[in-house]
């Protein structure tokens, strides 16, 4: 997913309608403004009844995405500026001149990543020439030669590579053969002027390599080498000796001072953690993976502005039940048919906010606002959002409006509605059936009012009996929930679609908890008989107690 595509989220632990407006939002705002890419997604997994509707309607799940943090492959630069392993070390400075860049990657000749070169690299590789005073032995490659030395090749033999020291053939006649003569076992690579029986004695010796500087392009030699024996290779370099050795130093392939075994980033790895990592090292610049494979390089410049995702958010408007990063998110757009309290935005942004007892109801507004034809699988989900969080038309929250777009959308979708609430009503469990944690926690929204943080979950079931039963074990599972979530009260109502009732379910509140207008069943638990909408009917009564409690 990339950083010029907008995502469209409902809330955290998505129910259908969050997950249904989000994917249906994106399907109108890509056929409205094509040259965006939108996409729904959800932040939380989804429930049996809302996979179930996908299922009905043919289209696939929405992908889960657990957060909009920015990640390094946000930031990624894979630019297809690259060196073959064998290349010369001339042309990686090079590049890393001209395009001022830190790091280049380097393959082989299957496109295999084998590891980076870069300043570093090649700093370190000079220094290491020029201040060790121990005689090494360099990697040379014949194919490299005419890329990098000025020449031409007067023999050349098949090997291509040459793993030799450096002699230069700089002193007298005498002490020159001596050491040539000295490093028999070992031959050298021999640069040297046109100094002809130091050339004779290095063919007759089979040197690898034998480089003759200072020959003019256009010249031969003032002798001609027997070479007929020779099985080494013969070089004429228009360059001076000191040009020459720096030029044939230059020669030697990547791969000889490449970094084979650098500190990789992964692509999913979190741009902060990141940062921390490259700004960390003593490196300018890092490679990325995806699932093992090459994805490009990040260089300290990468990480000099921080990215920002592009949201919409649907079915809320609060950072704090939005996915998580949303605070850091670029946010585009509210859509949305709670009460607002959004934070505040950087620019102006569009926003869509009618009391209304779906957001899907709000998306199928925005299909018929613009003439935009609805396609029978949206209809489904958007149907399927709307009875769903009006419970088949029945919650007070439930508006003409709402009534109307559902008619249009089962007619464009072919849907039965007493079949469909059929269909829905057998995706319902009971209390018993339900895991604790996973219910408490699964349609949670978090109200900060007064100084105090409330927690409100809701469920709905075929069934409130048994409750009593499983009481003690959703307590608990409350108590955890608030402690997690750091609230002073937390709640789950239960709903009962077919009685048309609920039961509350609450954490000891002592500031407020007996000023509830609910008939008290047992020890936190409560019965609310008509109450089927937690944010027309259950809502406005606990931000009552709540302002209560803080006098």
């Amino acid at each position: 997913m990339s950083l010029s595509e907008i995502i469209v989220t409902g809330h955290k632990n998505p129910d259908t309608d969050a997950a249904c407006s989000a994917v249906c939002y994106a399907d109108f705002k890509n056929r409205f403004d094509p040259d965006t890419g939108y996409q729904g997604v959800v932040c939380g997994a989804l429930n049996p009844q809302t996979r179930f509707v996908f299922e009905k309607a043919g289209l696939p799940q929405p992908e889960l995405l657990k957060d909009v943090y920015p990640r390094v492959i946000d930031i990624v630069r894979n630019d297809g500026l690259t060196l073959q392993e064998g290349e010369p070390i001339y042309k990686a400075i090079r590049e890393i001149d001209e395009n001022t860049v830190s790091v280049i990657p380097v393959f082989n000749s299957s496109q295999n990543f084998l590891g980076i070169i870069g300043v570093h690299e090649v700093a370190s590789y000079f220094i290491k020439t020029n201040t060790d005073q121990k005689k090494h032995n360099y990697t040379f490659d014949i194919d490299n030669l005419e890329q990098v030395m000025p020449g031409r090749f007067l023999k050349r033999a098949p090997e291509i590579e040459i793993y030799a020291p450096i002699m230069i053939g700089s002193q007298d006649y005498d002490k020159t053969i001596d050491r040539m003569d000295s490093v028999a076992e070992e031959k050298p690579v021999l640069v040297v002027g046109e100094r002809r029986r130091i050339i004779e004695h290095a063919v007759r010796n089979n040197f690898p390599l034998i480089v003759i500087s200072n020959v003019r392009a256009g010249e031969n030699l003032t002798f001609e080498p027997d070479l007929k024996n020779y099985t080494g290779t013969l070089y004429l370099s228009e360059s001076d000796t000191a040009d020459t050795i720096r030029l044939l130093l230059l020669s030697a392939p990547v791969k000889q001072i490449m970094n084979t075994k650098p500190l990789v980033l992964q692509h999913d790895d979190e741009y902060d953690e990141a940062k921390k990592t490259l700004l960390g090292s003593d490196l300018r610049g890092l490679p990325v993976l995806k699932d093992g494979k090459f994805a490009g390089v990040v260089t300290r410049r990468s990480f000099i502005e921080k990215p920002r995702r592009k949201i919409i958010m649907i079915d809320h408007n609060e950072s704090d039940q939005s996915i998580n990063g949303a605070h850091e998110a670029d946010v585009r757009e509210i859509i949305d048919h709670h009460r607002l309290a959004p934070e505040k935005t950087n620019a102006p942004i569009y926003v869509f906010s009618k009391p209304l007892g779906s957001s899907c109801t709000l998306v199928f507004l925005h299909y018929k606002m613009h003439g935009i034809s609805i396609l029978p699988p949206y209809a489904i989900l958007m149907l399927s959002g709307l009875v769903s969080d009006t419970l088949f038309l029945r919650s007070p929250t439930t508006t003409p409006e709402d009534r109307v777009a559902a008619e249009e959308l089962a007619r464009i979708g072919g849907i039965d509605m007493v079949e469909f609430e059929k269909e829905i009503l057998g995706k319902m469990t009971t209390l018993q059936n339900l895991d604790p944690q996973k219910t408490v926690a699964g349609d949670m929204k978090i109200y900060q009012e007064f100084g105090i943080r409330a927690g409100i979950a809701q469920v709905e079931t075929v069934s409130l009996d048994g409750v009593d039963e499983v009481l003690p074990k959703f307590l608990a599972a409350l108590a955890g929930l608030k402690l997690e979530n750091g609230l002073d009260w937390a709640m789950l109502l239960v709903t009962d679609v077919v009685t048309e009732a609920s039961l509350l379910l609450t954490t000891p509140f002592e500031k407020g908890e007996r000023e509830l207008a609910y008939q008290k069943r047992a020890e936190s638990l409560y019965h609310l008989p008509g109450v089927l909408s937690r944010k027309k009917q259950l809502l406005p009564e606990i931000l009552r107690v709540m302002e209560l409690a803080r006098r």
